[in-house]
């Protein structure tokens, strides 16, 4: 998926932590179970946390086992045993990352054409798979991705449009959820800014590389526009972090309102941990340029 969807560690309780983890680690053995082998490899925390908001809007218990795997070979940690049902995120992930293997064999540099190259074939009959347990789900995010490769080749420049594709793939995944109207509503309103928020940090997130490397970025033909470009030392200038900081603080502030508002109870402290503190944490680190998408955050003082 997307990587920004994370937890801030140092305001978690252990056993929240422990729960947190076990659920990532539960999804991993899942995809190996139901997808294969390779799929696990492109797991990241935003499925742990959509399972976590699906357990908690369900109102699900935990089951939790103490296991070896891939990562812990030698050490037993505690994982979501095969009793929760944690299908949806995983999923969600394969189509997702899917797209994204398909987008970057078509738009990006080399090196991620060669690794998506490389990667599709595996994950060929898991996304069949996952499409057919989702049909409708899978056609939005399709569909969702057709308007970002049109957006991309005519290099819109609008920041709202940018991001509407992200925006209406996260409002069908949340939407999914639901059990009754007035829940799919606030998940519909919920995932369309957590959409927002995404594709805005990402975009923040690669600009320099975008820069570098000519591709299409809403906030490169901004800079463009007015005729600014990157700081002496080589940074993102003050003036698009400010730019992107509207988008953002106004997503994550509706984002926030729909999510008080469908009033979840089960693993509520690690939600309200990630919506609260993550994911504006994340955003920070992005905008300091001391995120990695993939591993542990750069050294560096965390904001929040």
């Amino acid at each position: 998926m997307f990587g920004y969807i994370r937890g801030y560690k140092p305001y978690m309780r252990v056993y929240e932590f422990e729960i947190y983890r076990s659920i990532y680690c539960g999804i991993c053995k899942d995809m190996h179970r139901r997808f294969g082998f390779f799929t696990r490899f492109t797991l990241s925390y935003d499925a742990a946390f959509l399972a976590l908001m699906d357990l908690s809007v369900h109102g699900r218990k935990l089951i939790e086992k103490s296991e070896r795997c891939i990562a812990h070979p030698w050490k037993k940690t505690m994982c979501a045993g095969c009793e929760n049902d944690l299908s949806y995120a995983s999923d969600i992930s394969v189509l997702l990352t899917y797209h994204k293997l398909r987008d970057d064999f078509s738009d990006k540099g080399f090196g991620k054409k060669l690794l998506s190259a490389l990667a599709l074939p595996f994950f060929k009959k898991p996304y069949k798979k996952a499409c057919a347990a989702h049909c409708e789900i899978s056609k939005k995010i399709a569909q969702a991705m057709k308007l970002q490769n049109k957006i991309e080749k005519e290099k819109t420049a609008g920041i709202d449009a940018a991001c509407e594709p992200t925006a209406l793939m996260m409002q069908a995944v949340f939407e999914g959820i639901g059990r009754n109207s007035r829940e799919r509503e606030l998940l519909r309103r919920f995932g369309y800014c957590l959409g927002r928020y995404i594709y805005v940090t990402d975009a923040l997130d690669d600009l320099k590389d975008d820069i570098q490397q000519d591709n299409y970025n809403p906030l490169r033909i901004y800079m463009q526009q007015r005729g600014i470009g990157l700081t002496d030392k080589g940074k993102v200038p003050g003036e698009v972090k400010q730019f992107c900081d509207w988008t953002v603080n106004m997503s994550l502030g509706v984002l926030a309102e729909s999510y008080y508002a469908l009033g979840l109870k089960r693993f509520r402290d690690i939600l309200d941990n990630i919506i609260y503190l993550g994911l504006k944490n994340t955003y920070s680190l992005v905008k300091e340029e001391k995120f990695n998408k993939r591993n542990k955050p750069k050294k560096g003082k965390a904001v929040i």
